[in-house]
Parts: C-alpha cells; sequence; structure tokens
C-alpha cells in the first residue's frame, strides 16, 4: 500500500496483498455461545425484588401509580429500569436525550410525576430520597415547569 500521500487508503485503492492483510485482520471470530439465561436472569431478580417493595394501583394523580409495599429508608435503590430504546414519543417514554428514549417495560413506568418527589433516576437505577412510607405513593421529577 502506498503511504507516501497523506489522503486515508481507502479499500478501493488497497492493492490485493494490503487486502489480504486487511481481510486477516477483519476476520470476524465465531460469536460465543449466548446464553439465553445471562440477561433473563438479571431482570428475574430485580422482579422479585421490585415485587416485594412496590406494587401497582390506582393512583390519585393520575392513572396507575407505583406504591411502597413496606416502609423504606432513604437512598435505597428499588431496582432498575427496563425497557426498549425508542424514537417515538409514547406513555411510557423516558427520553434521554432529544432524539432516544427508553420505553419502560417493567413497574417502574408507573412512577408519576411530582416536583416534590420521594424518589430519583440514577442512570437506570430508582432510588428513594427520603423515608417513604407503606402504602405511599413513589414520584419523580419528570422535568416538566409546573
Amino acid at each position: 500500500m502506498n503511504t507516501s500521500d497523506s489522503s486515508p487508503a481507502t479499500i478501493s485503492t488497497l492493492t490485493s496483498d494490503a487486502a489480504s492483510d486487511l481481510d486477516a485482520k477483519l476476520a470476524l471470530k465465531p460469536a460465543p455461545d449466548i446464553n439465553p439465561d445471562r440477561y433473563a436472569k438479571p431482570a428475574m431478580k430485580n422482579a422479585k425484588r421490585m415485587a416485594k417493595r412496590v406494587y401497582v394501583k390506582d393512583s390519585p394523580i393520575h392513572g396507575k401509580g407505583l406504591f411502597a409495599a413496606k416502609d423504606l429508608k432513604e437512598d435505597v435503590s428499588l431496582g432498575r429500569l427496563h425497557g426498549m430504546l425508542t424514537e417515538e414519543d409514547g406513555t411510557y417514554v423516558l427520553w434521554l436525550n432529544k432524539h432516544i428514549g427508553l420505553e419502560i417495560t417493567n413497574e417502574f413506568r408507573f412512577i408519576n410525576h411530582d416536583s416534590n418527589p420521594n424518589c430519583a433516576l440514577t442512570d437506570t437505577e430508582v432510588v428513594t430520597l427520603r423515608a417513604i412510607e407503606k402504602d405511599e405513593e413513589l414520584t419523580h421529577d419528570y422535568g416538566w415547569e409546573d
């Protein structure tokens, strides 16, 4: 391959030897066997942990809400958000930036908005901001202007 000029090489300008070297470097290795339980087990563990701490019922704030199944202390991780990336708006979409959202698929989709929330999101974890009493609705600030 001619490296004397400063223009970047493209596949079309490679000699057959250089192309063979590139093919060898880019050769795909066989994918390792993927254990389907790799993702299912953590999701099940998360669901079991959530089931002990929260439940869904009709909310006085809006539609359905998420409620504490027992007294919860401050700074407790209630579990992880689970969902699918999306570019379309929807009822249970948490926007990560202007273009990409996460359509929440577990019970955390029922956390309603409150400008004085008792929970917060840290990456994909839902964490209590203060002590929460049994049967109290869990809320977080959607970032809306009230």
